[in-house]
C-alpha cells in the first residue's frame, strides 16, 4: 500500500471516529435527556392525582378517574396507582391495572421516598405522599411513545448523516493526501533526474521554513557534499597521473640508459643515487597528494580538539629538524601571550602539524641562511602564526595563484624543488578549522605567511 492510500485510508477513520463518537455522544444524551424528562412527567402526574385525591374534598375516586382518562395531556398506557398505609390500592386510574406490585417493593417505596424503574418499555415512578389523613404511596406508569419516536427519528438522522460523512470524507481525504504529498512527488521526480553526470543541480526549497522544504534543503546539502567528493576524486586523479607520470618517466629513462651498456661501479654509484632521490621526491609528491585529497574531505571526518598551537609548532619544527638539520629556527618569544587559552584552538593536530611543517619548509628552502622566523600574537579572539623568511620573494601578480594546486611562483623554478602542493594544503587545512591566510610578500626582499586561527571559546 503506497502512502496516499495509507493516508486516506488513515483520514477517513479518524474522520469516520469522530463522526461515530459524536453521533453516539448526541444519541445517548438525548436518550437521557427524553428519559429524565419523561419521569418528570410521570413524578408531576402522580403527585398532581394523589393531591386532588386526598386533598381535594370535591373530588372522589370516581370523578378523579374520569379526569384522568379524559385528560388531554393522558399518557399512552397511563396508569396511577395510590396505595393506603396497609399496601392495598385506594386508588386506580384505570378499572383493570395492568402492572400489579407486591407489598416488598411498595415498603421499599416508603422507605426511599422515591424511585425510578422500568418494566420492558413501561417506565414507571414510585414515590410517598404525606398528608394529614395519612401516608400514601403513588405508582405512575406510561410508555413514552412521542419521545421513543423522536428518539428513533434522531437515531435515523444520525446513521444518514454518518454514512454522507463517511462518503465525503474518502474522496475528500483523497485529494488532501494528493495535495499533501504533491511536493513530495515533484522532489521525487527531481531526485530522478539527478546523476552523476548533473550533480550540480539542485532540489526546489520551495518556502524553506516547512518540513518537506527542510528535507529538500538537507537533500541539496547532501548533494554538495556528493558533487565536492566527486571533484575532489577527480581533481585527485587529473592531479595525480599528471604529477606522477613525469617522475616516473624520469626514473625509466635513467635506467633504460644506464642498462644500455656496461658501467663503471662510480657510474652505477651516482645513477643508484640519483633514483634514490627522484625515490624521496616520489615519495614526498605522493605524500602532499594524499594529504591534498584528505584536506578536501568534510571536517566531521577529522577529530577536532583542543589543541596548544605552541606546542604543535614545536613538534612540527623538531620533525623538519631531523629531515633538514641545516635549517634554523628563530621564535619570537617576547609576542608570545601568557594566557594558555590564548595559545588554544579547536582543531586537528596533525592537520596543523601538516600546515606548519610545510610553511617552515618553504620559508626555510627559500631562505638563503635557511631560515625561518615564528611569531605567535593573540588578537581579538584569534590567534595569528607569521612565518618570516628572507628568500627571494613572490612576483605580486602571482601572489594569488601560489595557493593553487601545483602552481609554483615563476622566480622559484630553479631555486628550490618542489611541486606546488605544500601552500595549497596549507589553505585548506586552515580553512577546515575556520581561519584564514595571509600573504605579504616583496620580490627579492622575503615573505611573510599569517596564519590567523580562531580561539578555542572557554566553557
Amino acid at each position: 500500500m503506497n502512502i496516499l492510500a495509507k493516508l486516506t485510508l488513515r483520514f477517513s477513520a479518524i474522520v469516520a471516529s469522530i463522526l461515530t463518537l459524536f453521533s453516539v455522544a448526541v444519541f445517548v444524551f438525548s436518550a437521557r435527556f427524553r428519559s429524565g424528562e419523561f419521569y418528570d412527567r410521570l413524578e408531576s402526574r402522580a403527585t398532581t392525582t394523589a393531591r386532588l385525591l386526598v386533598t381535594v374534598q370535591e373530588v372522589d375516586k370516581a370523578l378523579l378517574r374520569i379526569i384522568d382518562q379524559n385528560s388531554i395531556p393522558a399518557l399512552p398506557e397511563e396508569q396511577v396507582l395510590i396505595f393506603d398505609k396497609n399496601n392495598e390500592i385506594d386508588y386506580s386510574s384505570v378499572e383493570s391495572p395492568t402492572i400489579t406490585y407486591e407489598p416488598d417493593f411498595i415498603e421499599k417505596v416508603r422507605r426511599e421516598g422515591k424511585i425510578f424503574f422500568r418494566t420492558g418499555d413501561i417506565e414507571q415512578v414510585g414515590l410517598r405522599y404525606r398528608e394529614v389523613e395519612g401516608e400514601y404511596v403513588v405508582i405512575a406508569s406510561a410508555y413514552d411513545r412521542f419521545g421513543r419516536r423522536k428518539l428513533k427519528n434522531l437515531r435515523t438522522i444520525l446513521l444518514i448523516g454518518w454514512l454522507v460523512g463517511i462518503g465525503i470524507t474518502v474522496p475528500a481525504g483523497w485529494i488532501f493526501a494528493q495535495q499533501g504529498l504533491a511536493p513530495l512527488a515533484k522532489m521525487n521526480d527531481q531526485v530522478a533526474s539527478i546523476n552523476a553526470g548533473n550533480l550540480d543541480r539542485r532540489l526546489d526549497e520551495g518556502n524553506r521554513t516547512d518540513e518537506i522544504a527542510r528535507l529538500a534543503m538537507n537533500f541539496n546539502l547532501m548533494l554538495k557534499r556528493l558533487e565536492t567528493a566527486f571533484e575532489m576524486q577527480q581533481s585527485f586523479v587529473a592531479n595525480a597521473s599528471h604529477e606522477l607520470r613525469t617522475p616516473l618517466a624520469v626514473m625509466r629513462s635513467q635506467l633504460q640508459v644506464t642498462l644500455s651498456k656496461d658501467r663503471t661501479a662510480e657510474e652505477y654509484r651516482a645513477t643508484l643515487q640519483s633514483l634514490l632521490d627522484d625515490t624521496d621526491a616520489f615519495a614526498r609528491l605522493t605524500t602532499g597528494l594524499l594529504h591534498l585529497a584528505q584536506s578536501n574531505m568534510d571536517n566531521q571526518r577529522f577529530r577536532f580538539t583542543p589543541c596548544r598551537v605552541d606546542e604543535t609548532l614545536f613538534t612540527a619544527q623538531e620533525e623538519l629538524a631531523k629531515l633538514h638539520p641545516e635549517y634554523h629556527f628563530q621564535m619570537d618569544y617576547d609576542a608570545l601571550p601568557d594566557d594558555e587559552e590564548a595559545l588554544t584552538v579547536q582543531g586537528n593536530e596533525q592537520l596543523l602539524s601538516i600546515a606548519f611543517l610545510n610553511f617552515m619548509d618553504n620559508a626555510c628552502k627559500f631562505s638563503p641562511d635557511h631560515t625561518v622566523h615564528i611569531s605567535l600574537i593573540s588578537t581579538q579572539g584569534r590567534l595569528e602564526i607569521r612565518f618570516r623568511d628572507n628568500g627571494i620573494g613572490i612576483p605580486l601578480d602571482e601572489q594569488e595563484k601560489v595557493f593553487n594546486a601545483f602552481h609554483r611562483a615563476s622566480n622559484a623554478q630553479g631555486v628550490a624543488k618542489g611541486h606546488g602542493i605544500g601552500l595549497s594544503l596549507c589553505q585548506k587545512i586552515a580553512q577546515l578549522h575556520g581561519g584564514e591566510i595571509e600573504l605579504k610578500s616583496s620580490q627579492g626582499k622575503g615573505s611573510i605567511f599569517i596564519v590567523r586561527l580562531p580561539l578555542r571559546l572557554p566553557k
